[in-house]
């Protein structure tokens, strides 16, 4: 399950890093044009563009802080595993130097 969900994640970071690259871009290129045309006004292509902005930035925060979430817990599982991982070489070290010991 957790490496579905991993790759699932990998695949939305790739979207928003798109989605970061193209958007802009695109609308700067869009409203430029619409507004040289004057298709719209530039107070209405404003608007529009802090609507997008600020839709954009909600919809990226809540999706941060979901997966910050599952990183966290994912890491505290593995720190978790570690330490029982830690404690069992332990406990084989000393049955190894037991039995050298009794050799």
């Amino acid at each position: 399950m957790d490496k579905e969900r991993n790759q699932k994640i990998a695949k939305q970071v790739e979207r928003w890093d798109l989605f970061a690259r193209i958007s802009p871009t695109l609308f700067l290129a869009v409203t430029l044009l619409l507004v040289l045309f004057n298709v719209v006004s530039l107070d209405w292509a404003v608007l529009v563009g802090l609507t997008g902005f600020a839709i954009t930035a909600v919809i990226w925060w809540w999706w941060a802080i979901f997966t910050i979430r599952y990183l966290i817990i994912i890491l505290s599982r593995a720190s978790a595993n570690l330490g029982e991982v830690s404690e069992e070489v332990k406990l084989a070290k000393l049955e190894m130097q037991e039995l050298k010991n009794e050799q």
